[in-house]
């Protein structure tokens, strides 16, 4: 079985399991962006039954930002946690059929939800958004529960429902004619309008409640601003229902999917026979695409999706691939049939096709990844070798060789990575003696390990920075690139590393060079932390990072990055004879890489004096 977990969410998880205020057992779910700068999570705080959705920054790890407190305040309300790299966008559901008020069943908070970065750049509730169907059965149910069930209209009551549908960057008010909030509510409730109201439908899809629904300025005033905006799309839900139940999205080559589960009444029969009485249930669910552009959101169902009659799902989170309705393995996007047997794929033109097991397709043996994983690279770099004296021909290896280092990458941390961490969440929720608390708790320290080890791994076979530019068509930053390598050796190999940065690189440096460029860097960094770790007897590595204007002739802003340890080093007038370079590997590539992508590489060391590797780059204009 292979889940789908980002390996940043590994990182953030741990850090988060710390903090003082949110102990780990009270963490539903949490997922991360590729690059590790936000997580987001499902929590309980302490003296709750209930889960919220909060946010955090790597920045600034001890700190929680509420993002949405739970509207119904019941237990499991909120669907699975999905993020769309593409859009930078998080989706969710919230689902609560339990809530009932005065007797009578509200849906507080229901829908589907987005999260969008604010204004500021940071994911906050002012860039949440709410999506329902604002149907008029919906706003029935809340006047009967706080206006026929109760001896006097509680008009606040039925207000605090109203506004829930409201956007969470407004204030919003309740206007009618001059009148305001509960004046308004309690004038159109005493001249018999209120019912005509909330039974109108408008759009065939919201009350007409909602168009007396708008903002309030700073200064308290209303204006003629609409407080719901979400909604307003010309192909807003062409089916289904207002959202009332639950939901499980699914993120895909930078589509977002929806499942909703479909139920009917079942008529249920004595032993003689005769029907007693009805009871719903859930039948299948169906599969939805979500459009979500900058001029409009809509949920719609391709012609071929409405052929599928999926799983149905309870308790949307947190699945794992071998029970998921819905889930990626090996880049490819499966759907479980109700019967629980069949699959369904996606296509790379998103139409579905029945097919066989994906279990059974992709099984491999752990020798045998592990046999592969040690062949491709060796086979490669033996290419490289017969190749390298031809420039084009060596650029096409080096291409290759990454394409394939970043599909070993993907596939360890689709496979190995998820099965580990997995376990580790299985040996986690096992009800051991006290007699065996000990031998649990060592066991799930020794699988962190494992997965921060093979984590590291991905990492440098395919730099996340580098891989989230592929996606993109971006540059990278390579100083971020650099940072993380030189950290994670550090913490491997237990050499102490620092770094100083000048001459306008202070506080949080960025330097943005091509993919390409990026990943030659990338690996010449790599040869130079492994020589480090194997020749120089170091207990310290010192990087500076300096970005200057060049020098006399030489136009242009360049970045420089010295690698300093102090190891044993070797003498200078032998490292530099062609035959020492080309009897060493490693020193033979750095040389090769620094001259393809245009680097000037120097070695600076003496006997008993450390080593100096310098690396010069010229930036883009």
């Amino acid at each position: 079985m292979k889940h789908r977990f980002s390996i940043f969410t590994l990182i953030l998880f741990l850090v988060i399991s710390q903090l003082p205020a949110l102990e780990k057992e009270n963490i539903s779910q949490s997922i991360s962006t590729p690059d590790g700068k936000w997580t987001f999570l499902t929590a309980k705080l302490p003296g709750q039954y209930y889960e919220s959705l909060y946010c955090q920054s790597a920045e600034n790890p001890d700190e929680l930002v509420l993002i949405l407190k739970n509207p119904a305040e019941l237990a499991g309300a909120f669907s699975n946690l999905c993020y769309n790299e593409k859009n930078e966008t998080l989706y969710f559901g919230v689902h609560n059929g339990e809530r009932s008020v005065n007797g009578v069943q509200l849906f507080y908070g229901e829908g589907i939800y987005v999260l969008k970065k604010d204004s500021d750049g940071n994911y906050s509730s002012k860039g949440l958004r709410r999506f329902i169907k604002m149907e008029p059965w919906l706003l029935e149910r809340a006047k009967e529960a706080y206006f026929s069930r109760l001896a006097s209209p509680d008009y606040s009551g039925f207000l605090q429902f109203l506004f829930g549908f409201a956007d969470y960057d407004v204030e919003p008010c309740f206007v009618y004619k001059n009148l305001l909030n509960e004046e308004a509510l309690q004038y159109l409730y005493e001249n018999s309008l209120l019912d005509a109201i909330i039974t109108g439908e408008k759009d065939g899809y919201y009350s007409t409640i909602e168009d007396y629904l708008f903002c309030k300025d700073k200064k308290g005033f209303a204006t003629t601003t609409r407080a719901i905006s979400a909604n307003h799309s010309a192909t807003f839900y062409r089916d289904g229902s207002s959202f009332v139940n639950f939901h499980y999205f699914l993120a895909y080559k930078g589509q977002v999917f929806m499942m909703e589960n479909v139920g009917s009444d079942k008529k249920i029969y004595n032993s003689n026979g005769k029907m007693i009485k009805t009871e719903w249930s859930l039948d299948y669910s169906k599969i939805y695409l979500i459009n979500d552009s900058e001029s409009d959101f809509s949920v719609y169902q391709p012609a071929e999706f409405n052929t599928i009659k999926a799983e149905v799902f309870e308790k949307p989170f947190p699945y794992r691939n071998d029970t998921a309705p819905a889930f990626i393995l090996k880049k490819k996007m499966y759907l479980r049939d109700v019967n629980h047997l069949d699959f369904y794929e996606i296509d790379k033109n998103f139409g579905i096709k029945k097919t066989a097991s994906p279990f059974e397709q992709n099984r491999m043996s752990l020798p045998a990844f592990i046999i592969i994983i040690l062949i491709i690279p060796s086979g490669l770099l033996l290419a490289f070798y017969f190749l390298s004296r031809k420039e084009k021909s060596s650029r096409f290896v080096f291409s290759t060789e990454q394409k394939i280092r970043g599909e070993i990458s993907s596939d360890i941390h689709d496979s190995v990575v998820q099965d580990l961490r997995a376990i580790r969440l299985d040996v986690e929720r096992l009800k051991v003696g006290p007699e065996s608390s000990d031998l649990q708790q060592s066991a799930v320290k020794n699988l962190t390990e494992c997965i921060k080890k093979m984590r590291n791994i991905c990492y440098g076979l395919n730099p996340a920075e580098i891989a989230v530019a592929a996606l993109k068509d971006t540059d990278v930053d390579i100083i971020s690139v650099v940072q993380t390598l030189c950290e994670q050796f550090s913490e491997r190999t237990k050499i102490s590393f620092s770094m100083d940065c000048e001459n306008g690189a202070e506080g949080n440096p960025a330097c943005f060079l091509k993919r390409e460029a990026s990943q030659y860097i990338s690996r010449i960094v790599m040869e130079i932390l492994s020589n480090v770790e194997k020749h120089s007897f170091a207990s310290s590595l010192i990087l500076l990072v300096r970005i200057k204007e060049g020098e006399k002739g030489s136009a242009g802003r360049y970045l420089t990055l010295m690698f300093i340890d102090d190891g044993v080093g070797c003498d200078q007038k032998a490292l530099e004879k062609s035959e020492k370079v080309q009897n060493h590997f490693g020193l033979r590539n750095m040389k090769h890489y620094a001259k393809v992508c245009g680097t000037k590489i120097e070695f600076l060391t003496s006997s008993d004096e450390g080593m100096q590797v310098r690396l010069t780059i010229k930036l883009a204009e």
